[in-house]
């Protein structure tokens, strides 16, 4: 059941015709891929959240570890603990997480943002400017994506002659 509704919100999300209405599809299937999460594992995301917050990453890393070795196959943690890892400087890290993430749930188009940054902090232009179009692929609307796409094609590609 569960699987089936998010097949639909992410074809509804690609087929937005509103920022409101994307927004809310959004909403809606973070809300679906993090509805598994049990208490104690909500814990520990909330509190690996705060110290993202006040620049942590350290120890956000370690508590979605620990969230991690509660529920490994919830691929939304995968996403979070790459998110933290980016926010530590640990992009070999990230991309590993990602690798898990995008596995279990590759229509997750935040894996394929949060790729996008991965691979742009390591300075690989192209990888970025792929996994961007990726994402818009699934998420047409995300705020400001055609002129991420266009600074990512500079970055991959240089300036047009």
């Amino acid at each position: 059941m569960r699987q089936s509704r998010e097949k639909e919100l992410v074809a509804k999300l690609a087929k937005a015709r509103s920022d409101a209405e994307a927004a809310d599809t959004r909403s809606e299937l973070e809300s679906l891929r993090t509805k598994p999460l049990r208490p104690a594992t909500m814990l520990l995301v909330r509190r690996a959240t705060r110290e993202l917050s006040q620049d942590k990453p350290g120890d956000a890393i370690e508590d979605l570890g620990a969230a991690l070795a509660l529920q490994g196959d919830v691929a939304v943690l995968w996403r979070m603990r790459a998110q933290a890892r980016l926010a530590g400087g640990d992009t070999d890290g990230a991309v590993s997480d990602l690798g898990i993430a995008t596995l279990h749930d590759a229509d997750d188009a935040v894996n394929w943002e949060t790729l996008t940054a991965v691979e742009d902090a390591r300075s690989d232009g192209p990888a970025a400017l792929k996994a961007w179009q990726h994402a818009m692929t699934l998420d047409p609307k995300i705020p400001g994506a055609d002129k991420r796409l266009e600074k990512l094609r500079l970055k991959a590609f240089g300036q047009p002659t």
